[in-house]
């Protein structure tokens, strides 16, 4: 098995515009920066030119101004980033989003609320399809808007995603169009030549739910043997090459069994494990799932000892500093994520239900217009991240 520490990536970045500003965004491992209106437009520039001089001629002709390579060295050395781009990292710089409306990077898409388990804690309550989902054609439609958009990281979920009709076909399309694409699955029934296509792609990354030690995950699962099916599952798609991540939903029932999950994750060559807690959503809206602050602790510990056994092996992440109360995946809901039901419906995220728009009946421009999002900020039920977004007060938009 390959260190964690082995896995590199090139840095691959690109510009994406908002009403207020803009962003430079590193496509494989999705981590963002603001930049100014001015950095902006150099940067575009270091991109085309390759060469501090050019850029820096460029620049004083364009403002008609005296400027200097040295100064634009002493610019681009006041910050750690752009120090960097001295070194030509930003090859191949593109453009997208819009300065009108604030359109995702990110989008996770829902093929169907139908699922092979009935999970007493599942914030989408899957397991019947809802009503007018969308079909196969509707999805490959979505998938080629949102490549065209400039979104480049996708998720594909469920319910049971591989349960949809044309699943095969939307996997193959989206791993065509998107740099990124994540499969969430609950490990159940994994098919031979499922694993075989998912490995043939070559860029998804699966992440399985498994939400305790075996008794515990097949009795909050209500399937007998449902843990040893995931697991085997894990083991299957690593020895065939695919990047596996195990998920686990802590609550008071299953929070003591973090560690035996995550030595069973190291066996079946998993390279990633991540918990998160149980939220107060779907069929979990009660305080039966939710952690005493002394459990909470107790999870935080034991992720820490998990780091310093098997952190060689197994990429792991704590609660202490992610400052998302055991939320892991905090990005900015709506203004650079959007979740798209399964029956067309957009919303800031998976567990926030205020629609922005339909993504086959409204424009991408009339779905992120900044009016519906303070809305859906001020009116969200359930997602607390969107809460956090803050917005700059001024826009600094380049070129203007």
């Amino acid at each position: 098995m390959s260190s964690v520490s082995s896995i590199s990536y090139n840095p691959d970045y690109f510009i994406h515009l908002q009403p207020d500003g803009a962003m430079l965004v590193e496509r494989n491992t999705m981590y963002y920066y603001r930049l100014s209106g001015v950095a902006t437009q150099l940067a575009l520039l270091l991109s085309k030119t390759k060469s501090l001089k050019k850029t820096a001629s460029i620049w004083a002709n364009m403002n008609g101004i005296t400027y200097s390579e040295e100064q634009l060295i002493h610019e681009l050395d006041m910050h750690p980033l752009t120090e960097s781009w001295k070194d030509g990292v930003l090859d191949k710089l593109r453009l997208t989003g819009s300065t009108k409306s604030y359109l995702p990077i990110s989008c996770t898409l829902q093929l169907t609320n139908g699922c092979n388990l009935f999970c007493s804690f599942c914030y989408a309550s899957s397991g019947k399809p809802l009503e007018k989902e969308l079909n196969t054609e509707d999805w490959l439609e979505i998938l080629q808007k949102l490549a065209a958009h400039g979104v480049t990281d996708i998720t594909l979920t469920g319910g049971e995603a591989r349960l949809a009709k044309g699943f095969k076909r939307i996997i193959t399309t989206a791993s065509t169009l998107f740099a990124n694409v994540h499969l969430f699955s609950n490990g159940l029934f994994w098919k031979d030549d499922e694993v075989e296509l998912i490995s043939a792609l070559g860029n998804i990354f699966v992440q399985v739910s498994v939400d305790g030690s075996a008794d515990t995950h097949d009795k909050l699962r209500g399937k007998k043997g449902a843990y040893i099916d995931s697991m085997n599952s894990v083991h299957k798609l690593a020895s065939n090459g695919v990047p596996c991540l195990i998920a686990m939903t802590v609550n008071p029932v299953n929070y003591t069994d973090i560690e035996s999950v995550i030595q069973d994750a190291v066996k079946a060559g998993a390279k990633a494990f991540r918990a998160g807690v149980t939220l107060p959503v779907g069929r979990a809206d009660h305080n039966y799932f939710e952690l005493s602050d002394e459990q909470y602790t107790i999870v935080d510990s034991k992720l820490k000892e998990a780091v310093n056994c098997f952190g060689d092996q197994l990429f792991i992440t704590d609660w202490s500093n992610d400052g998302n109360e055991g939320c892991n995946d905090f990005c900015t809901p709506g203004y650079l994520a959007w979740y798209i039901r399964a029956d067309g419906e957009v919303t800031p995220c998976q567990i926030e239900d205020r629609s922005l728009g339909h993504i086959l009946r409204d424009s991408f421009h009339e779905i992120g217009t900044p009016e519906r999002l303070l809305q859906a900020q001020k009116e969200a039920k359930s997602c607390k991240c969107i809460a956090k977004v803050m917005l700059p007060q001024e826009a600094d938009l380049p070129f203007v």
